[in-house]
């Protein structure tokens, strides 16, 4: 996945609007990553009702990779519901440090499905665990 694919996601998933809806929502959950005044880390995970929970992101800069700030992100935004009994998520299938992470904290591909927003063949996995 290319800058011009990057760019792309960013334009359609975090708009000002986008975000501030995801904020002011009582069925996210948003956890940042701080050194300093940068951000370097990201997690949202959202409550879809009867107990499915969506992680919808959780980005690290490249750096910070390795020092468990991942695995921190990711127990806080599940955590965040503690009625949940499953989560799912997306995530590239050429994004192999990414599949294996999510496998570390015991989730398993379910689907293969083709990005729906892609000119190209891009495939992304669905994932899922019991909470």
């Amino acid at each position: 996945m290319g800058a011009q694919r990057v760019d792309q996601l960013t334009k359609m998933w975090h708009t000002p609007e986008k975000l501030e809806s995801e904020v002011n929502s009582a069925a996210d959950a948003s956890f940042v990553v701080v050194d300093g005044d940068r951000i370097v880390g990201h997690a949202l995970a959202t409550d879809e009702g009867e107990g499915h929970v969506h992680l919808k992101r959780l980005y690290l800069r490249a750096a910070y990779y390795g020092k468990g700030l991942g695995d921190q992100l990711l127990t806080a935004a599940l955590s965040s519901f503690p009625h949940g009994l499953q989560a799912s998520l997306e995530v590239y299938e050429v994004n192999a440090r990414a599949v294996a992470f999510y496998q570390k904290h015991d989730f398993s591909i379910s689907e293969r499905l083709r990005d729906e927003f892609a000119d190209d063949e891009l495939y992304e996995f669905r994932m899922v665990r019991t909470l």
